[in-house]
């Protein structure tokens, strides 16, 4: 008797693959969720960390770092609009008339711009820094952006961090006054600040 070669039938083949594809449909969109909801998650906790970052400087130097020098920083003059992180620069949305800033956010917080001293009293002016550490760019490769002008001594707007969200559009409003609500517009993912 002679040994039959055993292999698939055409019809188990494509059994086979409907079941394949079938799983294949059901399982996408679950796959895809938990990925979108791992790159918020992500552009959450980086937008807290910048926000604290910033009020950590603030409660060594008794200001935001926002400004280049004392001098700038006694005339109540931020140095940019916005600061930011590597990336692609979002695009501007909404009330937000332009976006060009190369400000580097890191820069900022993690360098003694201000000259003060390392080491001081309790009580007294101190960098302390650096005050966070490597920054990538969002989930999305755009830059996280920090209103700066809003950290002035003299600004009566929200201050915050944001990513512009999956769709890479500024859609928070930067001049919200901070006598009214705070209002996240769009897919942002912001952290305020003050």
């Amino acid at each position: 008797m002679k040994a039959r070669n055993q292999g698939f039938t055409l019809i188990e083949m494509a059994i086979v693959l409907a079941i394949i594809s079938v799983l294949a449909a059901v399982l996408t969109p679950v796959v895809t969720n938990y990925v979108d909801q791992a790159r918020i998650a992500r552009a959450t906790a980086d937008v807290k960390t910048i926000a604290d970052a910033m009020r950590l400087y603030q409660r060594d130097a008794a200001r935001f770092p926002v400004y280049t020098n004392l001098t700038a920083a006694a005339s109540d003059t931020a140095s940019a609009t916005e600061l930011v992180g590597p990336g692609t620069a979002p695009v501007p949305g909404g009330a937000w008339s332009a976006f060009s800033t190369t400000t580097d956010l890191v820069t900022y917080v993690n360098q003694n711009l201000l000259g003060l001293p390392t080491s001081a009293a309790v009580g007294k002016l101190i960098f302390r820094g650096p005050y966070i550490g490597d920054l990538e760019a969002d989930p999305w490769g755009n830059r996280y952006v920090v209103t700066a002008t809003n950290l002035t001594r003299s600004s009566t707007n929200w201050a915050f961090a944001l990513s512009a969200g999956p769709n890479g559009i500024l859609d928070t409003d930067p001049t919200q006054p901070r006598t009214s609500t705070f209002m996240v517009n769009g897919d942002d993912v912001v952290a305020v600040i003050r």
